[in-house]
């Protein structure tokens, strides 16, 4: 049975269901690197990338698929956010386009 069907018919029995919520991890960039450098995440889970740097960055993610499974979350000035919501499991390469040694790995269950 899948796990919407479960919920359905929970609901319409009247049980309460409890729903595991998504969870939000921060990256901070500074000093020209990425912190944490990897991490391990849940599908449906987001990242927070804060820029703490007094350069911009731009954040770049590449997916299970590799070049042609990737998001380009654009330029990001000093002080700002971005956030990426990972909906597949597998292993992510993040880096910043314009500092290459910015990186960091992502792994999806």
């Amino acid at each position: 049975m899948s796990n919407r069907l479960a919920i359905a018919l929970a609901v319409l029995l009247g049980f309460t269901v409890a729903v595991p919520a998504a969870t939000t991890l921060k990256v901070i960039q500074h000093g020209l690197a990425l912190n944490p450098d990897s991490a391990t995440i849940a599908k449906g889970d987001r990242l927070v990338f804060t820029n703490d740097d007094d350069v911009i960055h731009n954040i770049h993610i590449f997916g299970p698929g590799g070049e042609d499974d990737s998001v380009d979350l654009g330029l990001q000035k000093p002080g700002k956010t971005l956030t990426y919501k990972f909906d597949k499991s597998g292993s992510y390469k993040v880096r910043c386009n314009i500092h290459p040694s910015v990186r960091m790995s992502v792994q999806v269950k």
